[in-house]
């Protein structure tokens, strides 16, 4: 090849050479330019507009101080028209649990909480044993004569223009079954009831027992008739407990607030309410756990159903008999009379009740987010999502407010804060059967919360009137719930009333007598979602209401019927949603408090006067039967020893309390030391092996009485023994129950002692 060729081959070669370096880096330049530009507007746009970021270099008091403008921004953010709109949604269409339509509910939830800046948010699979009415072979309770023509009947169905997806009115977990009989008014199917029946010579045994609903479960009810001989069970709402007005239609709804006749209160009738899924007990049933047999889960031994008070009037009226006492009679235009029998020898009732069981899924919603100081330990609050029917009261209105929580939360992230602790925000599913969502779930999880949990809030019905607002807690907290309620505005305000605590204060005092009159804060009995919390691994716990009607404190009288929608809640109860504003802004700012406060605002001393109150109710309902129980004393030595080291301890904890106000920095473990402390009070109170003949149910000290499962028993172990000490005539189980008792105490006074 020639000289100049080759050179001239070279230089071409060169020059390509050097064009695709340059190419290259051009390229390179580009690419990091582009992808500079796209990073500062993706971070532009992810970040807040004038966001308040935590400077680790502020002192403790600018960093205590920047947190309370963020909890008053939550206060703030609160918007009645977003709870207005979220619990219109909710409610807009019947969600019985384990329903397509409460998974879509799930499903809405779990996508607004990751919007609102959630770290991590989940919807935990459970099964559990549910109960349905059979809609092809449905119901039937029948007045006929024996020849069969038919007087009246109950078909099922609901009679003034209930929604089509709503299941049929029914009791949970009643069995089915065929019964014919005689009636028997048992009033409200109480223990005191059937006692008082057997003294005026009325037996139960073979007849079908109808009672009214109220005053204790529905489910305590059938098992009381069951117990005493009944072979099945009738429930009416009657006007003097759900129409205060009279059951005239111009005296309901729609026309007012008050049940009309055709409403009729669906609801589980499962005496073991409260302890989940029946066929799981202390598992959480999560697809593929073991589960024991129907025939072991305690289902309810006769078939029961429910009925209006239209209906019910019809069955009552053509009863025999001698005349009801007169504390036992309502309101209908009839005279009330016991059985059995009927005014016309030719007459019979029957029942023909179709109900089915089937395990099912269902889907709690569980929502977390971090903390930046204390990621191990936990705050929650939360409320069930299933409804009966539509389901605006129980329990939208507890799910309102708690998404407006969690969006509340979201706009404080937003803005740059962290909260110090974790914050767990819970929307749980089957709750209406038994209580189940939450307790799966705690089953599931119990070890770590039992390690790491620090309280639990619970929101169910919590807006179901709008005379006063209810607090019912752990006696740690009662006085903190009376704090924090004075510093929200209630809807109420009048004259110098203007705070939820003082419309509390006035309308549901301690002592009416008292001056200044302080507002009552309960005890935790059982019925919702705290439960499992409280009664089965001791985290302390809180749950909230408004409640009342019409300048009464009457229980909102639609409760678990067609009739609880959003429209009877709007129309009558609280229009502009200031209510739930009120209650938002309350429930929201003790989660803040709890989670971010460094010492937490828990009171031992709180505990120990509830001990020495619920020893002296203890002692003034059983006092002759305890006068032969030794152990008596030993219990009240351990509650006298338990308020001297609470007063020790108090001593420490408001010292440290003083160093914070005055913005000294407090010791991280001397803080762990004293929290911790508080928290693991309320778990020395859990009995691993349960209350008699209910060890699902553990805590000593406060828990549902075992014939009455909405109320709070004093030392349920103990009182529960003294209860059926007559029919029993165990002694030995007394003492035992006084010594487990006594011991729990101890432990408690062992957690508490120095050095701190």
């Amino acid at each position: 090849m020639d000289d100049e060729v080759v050179l001239t081959y070279k230089r071409r070669r060169r020059r390509r050479r050097i064009h695709m370096i340059v190419g290259i880096v051009t390229l390179i330049v580009v690419f990091f330019i582009g992808f500079l530009i796209g990073f500062l507007a993706l971070k532009s746009k992810s970040e807040p507009t004038k966001p308040v970021v935590p400077d680790k270099k502020l002192s403790f008091q600018e960093r205590q101080e920047q947190i309370k403008k963020h909890h008053m921004d939550f206060t703030t953010a609160v918007s009645e028209d977003e709870l207005k709109s979220t619990l219109r949604y909710l409610s807009k269409e019947p969600h019985i649990a384990a329903s397509p339509r409460q998974k879509k509910l799930a499903n809405e939830l779990e996508r607004r909480w990751k919007e609102y800046g959630f770290d991590h948010v989940e919807q935990p699979e459970y099964k559990a044993l549910l109960s349905f009415p059979n809609t092809t072979h449905p119901t039937r309770i029948t007045i006929k004569y024996k020849n069969g023509t038919i007087i009246h009947q109950i078909k099922g169905e609901e009679q003034d223009g209930g929604s089509k997806q709503a299941v049929l009115p029914f009791l949970g977990y009643s069995p089915s079954g065929k019964v014919e009989g005689e009636l028997v008014y048992v009033n409200y199917g109480r223990v005191k009831d059937f006692k008082q029946l057997k003294n005026l010579g009325v037996n139960v045994t073979g007849k079908i027992a109808i009672m009214r609903y109220g005053k204790i479960f529905r489910g305590n009810k059938v098992a009381n008739a069951a117990n005493y001989g009944a072979k099945a069970a009738l429930i009416f709402s009657d006007p003097a407990d759900y129409a205060l007005a009279g059951g005239d239609p111009k005296d309901t709804y729609p026309n007012t607030a008050w049940l009309p006749a055709t409403g009729v209160q669906r609801g589980s009738i499962y005496t073991a309410s409260g302890v989940g899924d029946p066929q799981t007990p202390g598992i959480g049933s999560i697809p593929g756990m073991y589960r024991r047999s129907q025939e072991e889960s305690q289902l309810p031994p006769i078939p029961a159903h429910p009925m209006g008070y239209g209906d019910a009037i019809h069955f009552l009226s053509i009863m025999g008999g001698q005349e009801a006492p007169k504390d036992w009679r309502g309101t209908l235009d009839i005279t009330y009379r016991l059985g059995p029998g009927y005014n016309r020898n030719n007459m019979t009732v029957s029942l023909d009740i179709n109900n089915f069981y089937e395990v099912k899924s269902f889907f709690n919603v569980i929502g977390t987010m971090y903390g930046d100081i204390e990621p191990d330990r936990f705050v929650l609050v939360g409320s069930h999502r299933d409804a009966w029917v539509n389901g605006a009261v129980d329990p939208i209105t507890g799910s309102t407010i708690t998404n407006e929580i969690a969006r509340g939360l979201g706009v404080l992230k937003n803005n740059g804060w962290k909260p110090r602790r974790t914050i767990i925000v819970c929307s749980w599913g089957a709750e209406e059967y038994s209580i189940i969502g939450s307790r799966e779930w705690v089953e599931q999880h119990e070890k770590l919360l039992s390690e790491r949990a620090v309280i639990y809030l619970n929101l169910d019905t919590a807006v179901q009137g709008n005379y006063f607002f209810t607090m019912d807690s752990s006696p740690l907290v009662k006085d903190t719930l009376r704090e924090f309620s004075k510093m929200v505005d209630d809807p109420s305000a009048h004259d110098d009333k203007k705070t939820i605590y003082d419309i509390m204060a006035e309308r549901n005092p301690v002592d009416p007598k008292a001056v200044p009159p302080k507002s009552k804060v309960g005890n935790l009995g059982s019925g919702s979602d705290y439960a499992a919390f409280y009664q089965y691994i001791g985290v302390p716990s809180a749950d909230f209401h408004y409640i009342g009607y019409n300048y009464t404190s009457a229980y909102y009288a639609v409760y678990h019927t067609q009739h609880d929608t959003f429209e009877w809640l709007t129309k009558f109860i609280d229009p502009d949603f200031k209510f739930h504003k009120a209650a938002t802004q309350l429930c929201g700012q003790l989660l803040l408090a709890f989670t971010d406060m460094p010492l937490l605002k828990m009171n031992a001393m709180l505990y120990a006067e509830a001990l020495e109150e619920s020893l002296k109710t203890l002692n003034s309902s059983y006092g002759n039967e305890l006068k032969s129980h030794s152990t008596i004393g030993l219990l009240e030595r351990a509650v006298m020893k338990f308020r001297e080291t609470a007063e020790k301890f108090t001593k420490a904890q408001n010292e440290m309390a003083k160093e914070i106000q005055e913005y000294k920095e407090p010791s991280f473990a001397r803080l762990r030391r004293l929290n911790d402390r508080l928290i693991k009070v309320e778990r020395a109170f859990i009995y691993s092996y349960g209350l008699p003949g209910r060890r699902l149910i553990r805590h000593l000290i406060f828990a549902p009485g075992k014939y009455n499962l909405y109320g709070s028993s004093a030392f349920p172990g103990v009182s529960d023994t003294l209860f059926t000490l007559d029919k029993t005539g165990d002694k030995d189980e007394v003492d035992r129950q006084i010594s487990i008792a006594t011991q729990a105490i101890y432990a408690a006074v062992d957690i508490l002692s120095g050095p701190y």
